[in-house]
């Protein structure tokens, strides 16, 4: 019976090593994912039907004014510069499409990000650099998607070719695939790692 008990003892520490190598594997992956990308991120001023309507009206106006000024960059510092420049015309462009004379403020940001899929790709939860849109106080419920490369456009129908063209591996690409059993299972396994870990 001890002999059992050493055994299983063993199996389960062999297990927590793997997993947590694995874990830690994935949890790169990400990080070298994140320094390619620029997530966007904005944020409505409530949760009234009216607010959540105007931000996804702000998204439209600047999706198309975000996908000229990252055009031709070669990456996301490259893109990010652009951005940064461009934030006071950000700004104006949300303001003024929100018409209700409140203020709308643009940064470019660390976040953590929650796993998000979409219909073509899915990102794991991880820090990511953003474009983030605060409309008014700022209290209500989100969108995100990726402002570089411009993978939230529906001229972005092609993620293979939009990933590509920002310098994105075939591994980062591989992980950002959405409903791959491999990648369903490297988020599930860090989601739990992550939940075990913190209690």
């Amino acid at each position: 019976m001890e002999l059992v008990k050493r055994f299983l003892a063993l199996m389960l520490v062999a297990l927590l090593v793997t997993a947590a190598a694995f874990s830690l594997r994935v949890s790169m992956e990400q990080r070298r994912l994140a320094e390619k990308l620029i997530r966007l991120h904005v944020v409505a001023a409530s949760d009234d039907a009216a607010d959540q309507a105007r931000k996804l009206r702000v998204r439209d106006a600047l999706l198309p004014q975000i996908a000229v000024l990252t055009a031709g960059c070669a990456d996301a510092e490259e893109a990010e510069a652009a951005l940064r420049a461009g934030l006071p015309a950000l700004e104006r462009t949300a303001a003024e499409t929100l018409g209700t004379g409140e203020a709308a403020a643009a940064s470019l940001t660390e976040e953590a990000f929650p796993r998000r899929d979409y219909e073509s790709f899915s990102l794991p939860a991880g820090t990511y650099r953003a474009l983030r849109v605060t409309l008014g106080a700022g209290q209500g419920h989100n969108w995100w998607c990726v402002a570089f490369p411009a993978l939230c456009l529906p001229a972005a129908e092609d993620f293979q070719q939009a990933a590509e063209q920002a310098g994105l591996s075939d591994e980062e690409i591989g992980l950002m695939n959405a409903g791959t059993p491999t990648v369903e299972l490297k988020f599930r396994l860090l989601d739990w790692l992550t939940e075990l870990f913190t209690k």
